[in-house]
């Protein structure tokens, strides 16, 4: 029975390496971009990682095997680089709002322009 939980602990863990994984691909190196895709692929990699939470008091690591040390010393460099990678999209959505910022404020003061012009013609 023990062994059924190691092997569904390893498969949970194994699971979210590849969902972190396949995000690293689809969205290392690209701008935020605000669309719905980039959420469910958060809420996707959210749900991944909470399944694992619960694994990390101990159990996993106690697992005797070159699998699993495997699998954990491959999460963990995956939990540095979204670390990395969330800061970096952070930084994207940020630069992002101060251009929509900056565009909004152009079209305020636009359309602002627009009605003083109407009113003394």
């Amino acid at each position: 029975m023990e062994r059924l939980n190691d092997n569904a602990g390893l498969e949970l863990l194994q699971s979210a390496n590849a969902c972190l994984a396949d995000f690293f691909v689809r969205f290392s190196s690209t701008p935020v971009a605000g669309h719905d895709e980039e959420l469910r692929a958060l809420q996707q990699l959210q749900q991944a990682l909470e399944s694992v939470r619960p694994l990390l008091d101990g159990r996993l690591q106690n697992i005797p095997g070159d699998e699993v040390s495997h699998a954990l010393q491959c999460y963990r460099q995956n939990l540095i680089r979204l670390r990395t990678q969330l800061s970096l999209m952070q930084q994207s959505a940020i630069a992002q709002r101060e251009r929509l910022d900056c565009r909004q404020f152009h079209l305020a003061n636009a359309k602002a322009w627009c009605a003083i012009s109407r009113a003394t013609v």
